[in-house]
């Protein structure tokens, strides 16, 4: 019997604003990222969902958003309900509630798919609040306002979402690209210590694997993210969203249809990490380990010196990061360490055979197949020796 193939392509456009201040009545950036028509004259409609987090941080939120919609109604955009808050971090990941929260809210506001759900919050709000959106109508458009130094970094970039399950992070996902990506630096100001902090990993990673030079800048300026200095971490989010979205738009697989994935230098672990502490360990936290323990791992192989190796470790221990936790010692029934299990954990994820991204000298990579448990555990007796120097860690 013939078969007869058919091929087409989609092409997907989005944007990322930066601005700060969004829900100032006179900012009309999110009016913007809406795109009213002026034609049919019926307004564009948005639900809008907000991480319970980031209003204890910015207690007026909800009424600013009131205020914002009724203020530029005339401009075509309208708030179909009230802002809803839900709750923030992994917790919310790890139930299949929201995904009947946000569709329950379309079916009862008449949201279709020329509708907005806008949501602003952190990384797994994002994930989370994302997903269910993704399957309202097979797909109601997305406006993302990320409100960590993680979110506007890294987590709020990409063409995923997901949830948790069954132990497994992001086991259930889909790809959805968001209309648009709007960074706040108002929503920085607010941040606790940690989430200040959590984001700082993810710029370390894309550093060590695509851009040396952005590696000596992050030394060269640790000490002026530990110490909360607005400009310095607007400058190195804006620095490490464009290395993300350049390689999501530019490097030929958005949607991982391969075995590598580039920009998880450090996950492996990290996410099975996260899993161990039972999310004790923020994301951000648990990719600042992952990184670590992945640069040891590559000074093993002989693919990076150990000078790389101890000046990554140095600039993750500079801006904040404790490097090693305790989760890092348990064993499962058989006395293997319990982390390990992340490795197949990765490997299922994508399918195919085990791809790790791997440093190939600092700024470039190259992807390894196999993984040499005992180099790992040298790689781990390193890590737990670790002292920094007492010196600056932007000095080679």
């Amino acid at each position: 019997m013939p078969s007869f193939r058919q091929s087409f392509s989609v092409p997907y456009t989005f944007d990322l604003h930066v601005t700060r201040d969004c829900f100032a009545p006179d900012n009309d950036t999110l009016v913007r990222a809406m795109k009213p028509s002026r034609e049919n004259g019926r307004p564009v409609r948005a639900l809008v969902y907000i991480d319970e987090g980031t209003l204890r941080q910015n207690p007026k939120l909800v009424q600013q958003i009131h205020v914002w919609f009724a203020a530029h109604e005339a401009d075509g955009v309208q708030l179909a309900a009230a802002p809803e808050t839900v709750t923030g971090g992994e917790v919310l990941k790890n139930d299949l509630a929201i995904v009947d929260k946000v569709g329950r809210a379309a079916f009862d506001n008449g949201i279709c798919r020329h509708s907005y759900v806008i949501i602003i919050g952190g990384g797994a709000v994002l994930d989370a609040v994302g997903f269910g959106a993704s399957l309202v109508h097979r797909g109601i458009r997305q406006i993302r306002l990320p409100t960590t130094v993680l979110a506007q970094c890294d987590a709020g970039l990409g063409v995923k979402n997901g949830v948790n399950r069954f132990g497994s992070k992001n086991f259930y996902g889909t790809f959805t690209p968001p209309s648009a990506i709007i960074n706040d630096a108002r929503f920085l100001e607010s941040l606790d210590a940690r989430s200040w902090r959590a984001g700082i990993s993810e710029a370390v990673k894309v550093a060590i694997i695509k851009d040396a030079a952005f590696l000596d800048q992050l030394a060269a300026r640790a000490e002026l993210l530990h110490a909360r200095d607005l400009p310095t971490m607007e400058w190195m989010i804006q620095a490490c969203a464009t290395l993300h979205l350049d390689h999501i738009t530019k490097a030929g697989d958005p949607f991982e249809q391969g075995s590598s994935r580039p920009l998880d230098f450090g996950h492996w672990s990290a996410h099975r990490l996260e899993i161990l502490s039972q999310h004790r360990l923020l994301h951000g936290e648990a990719v600042a380990i992952g990184v670590a323990i992945d640069s040891l791992y590559a000074l093993e192989l002989g693919r990076i010196t150990a000078e790389d190796a101890d000046r990554i470790l140095t600039i993750l221990h500079a801006v904040g990061f404790r490097l090693w936790d305790e989760v890092l010692d348990l064993r499962d029934a058989a006395g293997r360490r319990a982390v390990l299990a992340g490795l197949e954990q990765f490997r299922e994820h994508l399918g195919g055979e085990l791809t790790l991204a791997m440093p190939a000298g600092i700024g470039s990579r190259s992807d390894v197949h196999t993984f040499d448990e005992a180099l790992f555990e040298r790689a781990l007796a390193r890590l737990r020796r670790f002292k920094p120097a007492a010196r600056n860690p932007a000095t080679p």
